[in-house]
């Protein structure tokens, strides 16, 4: 894994020596880190041989399923200081110029980190974050063993935040999601990559917007006519995906459990908490769109069963009251009936055999889209078994030198199954009583 940020020296080049020299021979310019991506006019400063641990957490809450708003990516370093060149206070440190410290917000951070195929020693580079600095900062102890600084960064996504412009005359009635963020990254000047859609273009049309809200909201809010979800990859680049990507169901690309259950799982799971369906329950929806008819869908079915749980919505901006009704209907089919499956799981790749392998899939993990299936059963329990295949809209990475945990914020593709007992007249293993099955 390498932490790197760029904050070029301050001290001026010169031949010989100098205080702020860490050779014998003078001051070298550069660093002999591999490039993940070249920033023309920066010069990258490796941290990773003073990173204590990083911890990186980012994505949707997975609880609010379709309705989750993605949060910024955020990053905490910790480094070993002991010469105090990483406190932002100290003006005569290395990263100093005309006595002001070039420890900012706003320095370009990225981690990244390197997978070697053992079989050929060949080299995969993935991107774990792309940001900037919030803020540098670092306690001040009495001995220098103790000394140590913090670097918090975060993705683009503040960057929208703040993007903030007076109201304008109404524009882009018609047109389409696509053309909408294409107007809104037009609009605010945003220089960053705009990946395609996914899975494909959007069928669905705007109303007319004034742009009245910070860019951050516009985008949300267009997604939430669409009903998908935008954020910004570990590479740096905005992301967004349709109302089809939530039923689409691809092949999972790993499967995570017991190899006793299915073969070829992988077993590197430590942790699962169990998903609170009745969060994301919806069997009688009403979405209105701005000066429209408001617009009707219930499942009787799923309230007879289940008692209502009415939500609504009297500002969607789409374009006309039938793609209301759609909307409407959308998020009934999601959700009249609760899906049983795991909030999230936390998995160690590095305890994997063949965990290269497992290193490439989970660092090249596409949120919301790729698809993963679990298997696994308790030792003590071989027929208590649970299945299922679920989405990732969520991530965080708990690095230390010692360890690297990834966990997961997870939604149910097909609802988990749990396949045991099956109702038998007779005393059995599993009977509590004397005189055989008993069903509740």
């Amino acid at each position: 894994m390498w932490v790197r940020a760029a904050i070029a020296s301050g001290s001026s080049w010169h031949l010989g020596s100098h205080p702020n020299d860490a050779l014998d021979a003078g001051n070298v310019m550069g660093g002999g880190i591999p490039a993940l991506r070249v920033a023309p006019g920066r010069l990258w400063v490796d941290l990773s041989c003073d990173t204590l641990d990083v911890d990186i957490h980012g994505g949707a809450t997975a609880g609010q399923g379709i309705f989750g708003k993605v949060d910024a990516v955020t990053c905490t370093v910790r480094l070993a200081d002991p010469d105090g060149i990483y406190d932002p206070l100290w003006s005569g440190g290395p990263f100093q110029y005309g006595g002001h410290s070039r420890l900012v917000p706003g320095v370009p951070v990225e981690v990244f980190a390197e997978v070697v195929n053992p079989s050929d020693s060949s080299v995969q580079q993935f991107p774990i974050f792309t940001g900037t600095a919030d803020s540098w900062g670092e306690d001040w102890v009495p001995h220098p063993w103790q000394r140590e600084a913090t670097l918090i960064a975060s993705d683009p996504t503040k960057t929208w935040a703040r993007y903030d412009k007076p109201e304008q005359p109404a524009v882009g009635a018609g047109e389409t999601v696509q053309q909408r963020v294409a107007r809104l990254v037009s609009y605010f000047g945003w220089s960053g990559t705009v990946e395609d859609p996914t899975p494909g273009a959007s069928v669905r049309t705007l109303a007319a917007t004034t742009l009245a809200q910070p860019g951050w909201e516009l985008l949300n809010r267009t997604m939430d006519d669409e009903l998908g979800a935008v954020y910004f990859t570990p590479s740096g680049d905005l992301r967004w995906i349709n109302r089809e990507a939530s039923t689409n169901q691809p092949t999972p690309r790993i499967t995570l459990g017991c190899a006793t259950v299915q073969t070829g799982a992988h077993d590197i799971l430590v942790d699962a908490t169990p998903q609170k369906f009745d969060l994301q329950l919806r069997n009688d929806v009403w979405g209105a769109r701005t000066g429209g008819t408001a617009q009707h869908a219930l499942s009787q079915g799923s309230m007879d069963h289940f008692g209502p749980y009415p939500y609504q919505r009297t500002d969607l901006g789409l374009a006309d009251d039938a793609q209301a009704l759609t909307w409407a209907q959308f998020v009934v089919s999601l959700y009249a009936f609760p899906q049983i499956g795991v909030d999230n799981v936390t998995m160690l790749p590095a305890i994997d055999p063949a965990s290269w392998t497992v290193w490439s899939t989970v660092l090249s993990w596409v949120l919301f889209t790729d698809v993963a299936h679990i298997a696994w059963a308790p030792p003590d329990l071989p027929d208590h078994v649970i299945t299922g295949d679920f989405r990732v809209v969520g991530v965080q990475h708990t690095i230390s030198r010692a360890r690297w945990s990834v966990t997961w914020q997870t939604l149910a593709l097909r609802a988990l199954s749990l396949s045991g007992i099956v109702w038998t007249l007779g005393p059995h293993a599993n009977d509590r009583l004397d005189a055989g099955m008993v069903m509740a």
